[in-house]
């Protein structure tokens, strides 16, 4: 059969296609050989053999007013978005937490919906107040009461109480140190023996007009860390190669002192150029007083008890002075912020009744018209229904996933661990509560980060090794374990995130939201996840489409296996272009 293509060149005019030639041979052509409907059917087939194949129509391109009508349209879709932005990024985490709630809390929604009568008002409102009352207003007591008794208790600190607590601590673990304020003098002396502590010479050069003053005050480091190193030798027990390793620091700095001395006394030699016997002489200075530095240090490490443990000692028994200023900065930091959670007055007041109303607000139309505002989000954005449903199904997944698995099991060790410190007899109850639930929702720190200070505090301090061992196995078989309890219960076996991915999540997430993070950032993790499978499957279907393409596809490039024919059937179909 010829095609449509060649059949609309034989006609004369007008838009009605023209009849095929075997049609036309039917109702009384020629068909004897020779004759003229033989001769018409040749050409005809030799016209469709000798034209090349039409190829695909190609839709005409926009004019340039509706170019710059769509361009003008993203341009202030864009505007506008930004806008909305601006002006919903405050409400961000009250619409997140109402998401989270009627995500935990639509099965008892749809409980309450059946036994009213699919009332949705009245079963909506029921739904918020019941969430307001099992959820809102308890996490608002425990923050205000959390937050009273951590002021409390940082505004009662008793600095001499805190620190023979701590040095009854070090004793007990080993790192007291002896004499800690001539330590700490000679450590600091070791360091500077060749450099004036004066403020007005600082950074004089040995040789000059002030090098007599110079030479004064070297000598006076020289003299006090050889009275230090006698002396501590006499009042420290220490192990019998101590006793050779300060004579030789002694000594060392006898050599330095002396050579300091007839320095200053000689002055360079008058016989070699100035400049070579100015840096001679810083040279062997600098020299001396390293190896005089050095003899001090490796008396120090062998009197503590080598190299780490000189260090820890020294590093655990900083001075008066040092410790009360870092407790009064640290008071000084933490108090006002704890404060103003309790004062709960101006700014803070008016964003955390704001926050609350909102969240309440959204809690109740999000049950209320859920279904609808979802539909409505479906059919305006340009993503396909598909990959929205199922965007949906992760977040309903992980919220249940982070929520009713870490936050309940971070509860329940909360719980546990509280019920054990208020046996043991610890204060602020509310607070140890508070933090033990939060630092459960970080991995790889767990409730181990809190009981167990709490466990080297009741040993070490108050002496109370029973109690210490108790909480040890208590946190270690009860408080810890009924994480992995409660998390198979509540997935059922479903695999979770990594734990690498987990712990950065968190981290992640409490930095660039605040502590809400904790729950934002795993869920930021498994969005990414999913919108890389989703693209995957796009590219995946892109390739399969190239490689195999569709049938009609096929079929229209398919050669005609009978070949050219001069004559075909009127019930032959016609391949679309």
């Amino acid at each position: 059969m010829p095609k449509r293509k060649n059949q609309k060149k034989t006609q004369p005019s007008g838009n009605s296609p023209a009849k095929p030639n075997s049609s036309a041979a039917k109702s009384g052509g020629d068909t004897t050989i020779g004759g003229p409907g033989t001769d018409q059917a040749k050409l005809a087939s030799s016209t469709d053999t000798t034209l090349p194949a039409a190829g695909p129509v190609l839709p005409p391109l926009p004019s340039l007013s509706r170019i710059l009508s769509v361009a003008m349209l993203i341009l202030g879709i864009i505007a506008v978005g930004a806008l909305f932005y601006k002006v919903m990024a405050s409400f961000f985490v009250p619409l997140f937490l109402a998401a989270l709630l009627v995500v935990i809390f639509r099965p008892v929604h749809l409980k309450l919906l059946t036994r009213l009568g699919n009332r949705r008002q009245i079963a909506s409102m029921t739904t918020t107040l019941l969430i307001m009352g099992i959820v809102l207003l308890p996490v608002f007591l425990l923050l205000s009461i959390a937050a009273s008794q951590f002021t409390a208790m940082v505004s009662h600190v008793n600095f001499k109480d805190l620190s023979s607590a701590l040095d009854r601590g070090r004793e007990q673990l080993g790192i007291s140190l002896p004499y800690p304020e001539q330590f700490r003098r000679l450590d600091v002396l070791s360091d500077n023996l060749d450099e004036p502590e004066r403020p007005s010479v600082e950074g004089t050069p040995l040789l000059g007009t002030d090098s007599k003053i110079v030479k004064e005050l070297v000598v006076a480091n020289i003299t006090e860390a050889l009275t230090l190193v006698r002396y501590l030798q006499t009042k420290v027990p220490g192990p019998a190669t101590a006793d050779e390793a300060a004579g030789i620091a002694e000594q060392r700095l006898l050599e330095f002192r002396e050579s300091v001395n007839l320095h200053s006394e000689s002055g360079p030699d008058p016989k070699s150029d100035e400049l070579i016997g100015k840096l001679s002489d810083e040279e062997q200075f600098h020299r001396q007083s390293v190896i005089a530095s050095a003899a001090i240090r490796s008396w120090m490490r062998i009197l503590l008890g080598g190299t780490f443990r000189s260090q820890v000692r020294l590093l655990a028994n900083p001075s008066t002075e040092s410790f009360k200023d870092l407790l009064n900065r640290s008071r000084e930091v933490l108090q006002p912020r704890f404060v103003s959670l309790t004062s709960a007055t101006g700014g803070f007041l008016l964003q955390s009744l704001i926050g609350s109303l909102v969240l309440v607000i959204a809690i109740y139309f999000f049950l209320l018209d859920g279904a609808t505002m979802i539909r409505t989000l479906m059919r305006l954005s340009p993503l396909d229904d598909n990959y929205e449903a199922r965007l949906l199904l992760e977040f309903d997944r992980t919220s249940r996933a982070v929520v009713l698995a870490s936050v309940s099991s971070a509860l329940a060790q909360g719980v546990l661990a509280a019920i054990a410190f208020w046996i043991l007899g610890f204060n602020s109850i509310i607070f140890l509560f508070l933090i033990t639930s939060l630092m459960a929702l970080v991995p790889f720190l767990g409730a181990a980060s809190v009981w167990i200070p709490c466990l080297i505090y009741l040993g070490a301090v108050e002496q109370r090794w029973y109690a210490a061992v108790f909480l040890l196995i208590y946190g270690a078989g009860v408080v810890s374990s009924i994480d992995n309890v409660i998390k198979m219960y509540v997935l059922h076996g479903r695999s979770t995130m990594h734990p690498l991915f987990a712990l950065l999540s968190v981290l992640g997430g409490v930095k660039v939201f605040g502590p809400i993070g904790i729950l934002i950032g795993p869920m930021v993790v498994v969005f990414m996840q999913t919108l890389l499978e989703i693209l995957n499957h796009e590219l995946a279907d892109r390739d399969a489409s190239m490689i195999n393409p569709p049938l009609n596809e096929r079929e229209s490039e398919a050669p005609d296996q009978d070949g050219p024919s001069s004559h075909t059937n009127d019930n032959d179909t016609v391949p679309a272009i």
